[in-house]
């Protein structure tokens, strides 16, 4: 494959960049000229929030373009304190904040589509804020809106704050997140806070007892396995408002693990369809509204600026730059995101990393590759874009956006496959001066190898699974039938060979494709020992990207020391993500130090950016 971006007419740009209220949202405009299918109405995203808001991103991108396809444009934003969005003091953020920001975001919509009525389309936390806000926000401005879609609806926000705390036990037991690490005495799921007003207003909102608009059509789409969602349909059919049900298909295998996440195509296909019905009823709006041409927008505080902009040909990618607002210090970071997370990282860790950074002077820029997170797919190529070349021309894309902007010199960071990512792009591309890599999974990807298989059945490493086997909550779990036996006994068997193997020093030479990766790995590592790129290797304790290094550096990554610019740190007790604070913290200090270090050693550091 030909490194380079690559042109095809029909490729998709990612929605326009927005900023209002303290936030970034995108506004996918109507792109119906082909068809004349212009609809007289637009949709509004009203997000859920948390893990679950992480793992439904993709999703509304992907239903975003779809309305777009048949001549409905949308939009959709991050409530304060969350995703991209600004922060604010403790205490600041509440409720009615985020129902105020919904609020915004409507009127926005309605001034870009031309005023058109609107539906909207919640999922979880937010459907519920939509079907409690829906009168109100008609009221006094008769055909505001035009229909409500409530996706796996929040019935009960008491019984909801339990469900929480149920799954993010689960999430860090699937981590193996030390208890004494977790996050206690807050409302929190895989690193996302939940604003402390916000958590005690839901503890009094029962959201059965919604007035219903009466003159809008309601799609409700329910969870077979959760009752409260088809009585809340029912309670509102009973108050009077105009309700359809039907089954959330394939909920449960898109909120399971947003690096495995599948899109639940099925009820999405229907949901387009049910609102792409309800818009044509409308008949033709009396204007059109031109295609939105600004390709950023941005947002400030005294420390930082933010701007989040489409960039690469056909503007294809989305992605946030952040510039102190003092003098720029050192090398730019590119933060390289995780599989199919969002560009803002796990619990917001991309967004917190790059504040940070710009507070310490040090620009940065969070992007998402093609179809991830905003970034619309690649035509032509694979649904599946994990450890594969095409990637790489995303981070090309966006160090040309850095050498656009006279940003370089640029080191890079990413976690896991993220890692793997930034490691072979700096294979490639020369303006990668340093790298910061947490827990890389691999450093060499044999393309025969099926990533989705790998993706699913993720062993441990060894060191894991001796800990896991003397824990009484596992023999726990077995008698309650929550282990899967069979795999995990075939992971554990794949790690004690490979383990044995390393010690033997015979593992990388028993087949052609073993003698392949470690010659890929080692002249990888050669060549960027070659050009003086440093680079810094952070390991949890027992990660399992350690059984891989050990593999081809020897146990404890001994061989690593032929290289004089590669340094490797350890890190206790943490787990695969970098969830604590002081995992973060540091990870914070050695991408910090290394951003400095690149700039005091490089005479052709560029000044700094203007724009």
């Amino acid at each position: 494959m030909v490194f380079g971006e690559r042109h095809d007419p029909h490729q998709k740009a990612a929605a326009a960049p927005v900023s209002f209220a303290g936030t970034f949202g995108l506004f996918q405009a109507a792109d119906g000229f082909s068809s004349g299918a212009w609809r007289n109405a637009a949709v509004l995203f009203v997000p859920p929030w948390g893990f679950e808001e992480m793992c439904t991103h993709k999703l509304f991108r992907i239903m975003a373009e779809e309305f777009a396809a048949d001549g409905i444009a949308s939009l959709r934003f991050d409530y304060p304190g969350t995703g991209d969005a600004l922060d604010a003091p403790k205490g600041a953020i509440t409720l009615e904040i985020w129902q105020e920001t919904v609020t915004a975001a409507l009127t926005l919509l309605r001034e870009k589509a031309g005023g058109v009525p609107v539906m909207l389309v919640g999922h979880g936390l937010g459907a519920s804020l939509a079907l409690q806000m829906a009168q109100a926000l008609d009221a006094g401005q008769e055909n505001r809106l035009c229909g409500l879609v409530a996706m796996a609806p929040v019935a009960s926000g008491r019984a909801y704050l339990r469900e929480l705390q149920f799954w993010a036990q689960v999430i860090d037991d699937g981590l193996s997140l030390d208890p004494a690490l977790r996050l206690h005495g807050v409302t929190a799921i895989g690193g996302h806070i939940m604003p402390e007003a916000v958590a005690t207003a839901l503890k009094k909102s029962d959201f059965a007892n919604a007035v219903p608009h009466h003159s809008i059509p309601y799609l409700l789409v329910n969870r077979p396995q959760r009752p409260g969602d088809k009585l809340l349909a029912e309670a509102l059919a009973n108050k009077g408002a105009r309700v359809e049900m039907r089954d959330y298909t394939g909920f449960e295998a898109m909120v399971a693990n947003p690096s495995v996440a599948q899109m639940p195509t099925e009820t999405l296909e229907a949901v387009v369809s049910w609102v792409v019905c309800r818009a044509a009823a409308l008949g033709k709006p009396e204007a059109v509204a031109a295609d939105d041409m600004r390709d950023s927008a941005s947002l400030e505080t005294d420390e930082y600026r933010e701007t989040s902009m489409r960039f690469g040909r056909n503007k294809r990618l989305y992605g946030i730059l952040c510039e102190p607002k003092a003098e720029r210090r050192g090398a730019s970071v590119l933060l390289v995101g995780t599989a199919y997370d969002r560009h803002a990282g796990w619990g917001r860790s991309n967004v917190a990393m790059a504040r940070r950074l710009a507070e310490a002077g040090i620009a940065s820029f969070r992007f998402d590759p093609a179809n991830v997170g905003d970034s619309p797919p690649v035509p032509g190529l694979p649904e599946q874009v994990l450890y594969t070349d095409t990637q790489y021309d995303d981070v090309e894309s966006a160090l040309n956006m850095f050498e656009a902007r006279h940003l370089l010199p640029a080191v890079a960071a990413g976690r896991c496959s993220g890692g793997y990512l930034a490691f072979s792009s700096s294979t490639k591309d020369h303006r990668l001066a340093g790298l910061c890599l947490a827990n890389a999974y691999a450093f060499y990807w044999d393309p025969a190898c099926d990533v989705d298989g790998a993706l699913r059945m993720v062993p441990r490493s060894l060191d894991t699974y001796t800990k896991l086997i003397f824990m009484g909550s596992t023999f726990r779990r077995l008698l309650r039938g929550e282990v899967d036996v069979k795999n995990a006994a075939r992971n554990f068997g794949s790690v004690m060979t490979g383990r044995i193997l390393t010690g033997l020093q015979c593992g990388n030479w028993l087949t052609p494709r073993a003698r392949m990766a470690h010659a890929q790995v080692r002249s990888a590592f050669a060549r960027l020992a070659k050009r003086k790129v440093k680079l810094v290797l952070l390991y949890s304790e027992n990660d399992i990207g350690l059984e891989h290094l050990y593999q081809h550096f020897g146990a404890k990554g001994r061989r690593l020391a032929r290289y004089s610019n590669v340094k490797m740190a350890i890190l206790p007790g943490m787990d695969h993500n970098l969830s604590p604070a002081s995992a973060q913290q540091r990870y914070f200090e050695e991408i910090r130090d290394l951003a400095f270090s690149i700039t005091s050693n490089r005479s052709d550091a560029q000044p700094k950016s203007k724009t």
